[in-house]
């Protein structure tokens, strides 16, 4: 999804509030650092998840042109209203390493500075079988040009077959990599579908800790009947446990 953030910090119409489902308090934010406290939302960029105590999964494309310094990564994340209560915990990041493939699988590991104390979400295994629907949690605005909310969100999704996936792909010229990519589309109970903001933002499962299941990585619309493409978390596995090594 393309990168950006609306200057308002009022919430947005139409969008789901979280409710109960997985646990998410490992839903990062990604900030300038920049930002000050009493300010964090004009300065949220994309979001992420923790996936151990000192690293965060993200899109690649968040950070690609990004020095670590100048990123902050806000642990828990839910209200950055201007002037509220931020809950979760704002660390900085150390170093930035993105996946080694390039743009083919848009992730990105975050090594902080210091350990959080949240609990990690967990990665499957790239041989586990995905559930038919999850929900990503982020701060994507609800629709091209509409507003974004300073609240997190979450986005009922419902993944969709490889084969719909390549065809919307194709049809932008884009080589599908079904082995490396999720994708989905709002489930029934969606009032928006992922977009700008939500780039980075984990897809989750299960209940504590949470199951990432992909990151938002990029669509062509934010429209509702738009197929969103999601990295794989799956694959980045023995990579997020080598430290991108």
């Amino acid at each position: 999804m393309t990168l950006g953030v609306s200057a308002t910090s009022a919430d947005a119409p139409g969008v789901t509030p979280v409710t109960a489902g997985p646990d998410t308090s490992a839903v990062v934010a990604l900030v300038n650092s920049s930002s000050p406290a009493g300010d964090l939302f004009n300065g949220q960029f994309c979001g992420g998840v923790l996936v151990a105590p000192d690293l965060v999964l993200t899109a690649a494309h968040c950070v690609r042109t990004r020095r670590p310094a100048s990123v902050d990564a806000v642990v828990g994340a839910d209200n950055l209203c201007r002037n509220a209560p931020v809950p979760g915990r704002r660390l900085y990041v150390r170093r930035i390493v993105p996946y080694p493939s390039g743009r083919i699988t848009d992730a990105a590991l975050l090594i902080l500075t210091g350990a959080a104390t949240t609990t990690p979400a967990r990665l499957p295994a790239a041989g586990d079988q995905t559930p038919a629907a999850a929900t990503e949690f982020g701060w994507g605005r609800n629709g091209y040009g509409g507003v974004a909310p300073c609240r997190r969100t979450a986005v009922p999704l419902r993944f969709v077959p490889a084969n719909r996936c390549a065809t919307a792909q194709r049809a932008l010229g884009i080589a599908p990599y079904p082995d490396r990519q999720l994708c989905a589309v709002p489930g029934p109970d969606a009032t928006r579908n992922t977009c700008t903001g939500d780039s980075g933002s984990p897809v989750l499962d299960g209940g504590s800790p949470a199951t990432v299941l992909g990151v938002v990585s990029w669509g062509p619309s934010c429209r509702m009947d738009d197929v969103g493409v999601y990295a794989r978390a799956g694959v980045l596995r023995e990579w997020t446990e080598n430290k991108g090594m």
